[in-house]
């Protein structure tokens, strides 16, 4: 059984494939607590764009946050309805280093997360989150390559 499982997603519909996967787990009992969460890297394409586009001063960095939040309350419901201990967190961090040192601080014992599954040149150009997480964490992984 796990205590507590972590769920990094992205925002991204491929990323939401491993929850099917959590809620399995639920259903048979095998979780208690889970934490769904969404990191935001502070040098975020989006806010340079956003802030030299707008014509009224919005705080970019707030806005996504905000829509971070939004995101993650809208997807517990359906775990919270099988009677699941669920818990958003939105951190400001490179998605790895937020995903690793929350495992490690919060006392993680499965961390849950699709993968996009790029090789090659797609790996080298935007990096692979998950093949950080997999290189460095000693919590097990649950990693699930989505249907597209």
């Amino acid at each position: 059984m796990y205590n507590h499982i972590l769920v990094p997603l992205d925002g991204s519909p491929l990323a939401e494939q491993v929850l099917p996967h959590v809620r399995a787990l639920a259903s048979a009992g095998l979780a208690s607590k889970v934490t769904l969460m969404r990191a935001v890297p502070r040098e975020y394409p989006d806010v340079i764009e956003s802030a030299t586009k707008s014509t009224e001063f919005v705080d970019p960095m707030k806005k996504l946050l905000n829509d971070a939040h939004s995101y993650l309350a809208d997807l517990i419901g359906p775990l919270r309805d099988e009677g699941l201990q669920v818990g958003t967190e939105v951190l400001i961090r490179y998605p790895a280093d937020a995903i690793l040192e929350f495992a490690e601080s919060e006392g993680v014992d499965l961390i849950a997360l699709a993968t996009h599954g790029r090789g090659g040149l797609g790996r080298w150009i935007y990096g692979s989150v998950t093949q950080k997480i997999m290189q460095t964490t000693p919590v097990p992984m649950l990693v699930v390559r989505p249907q597209a």
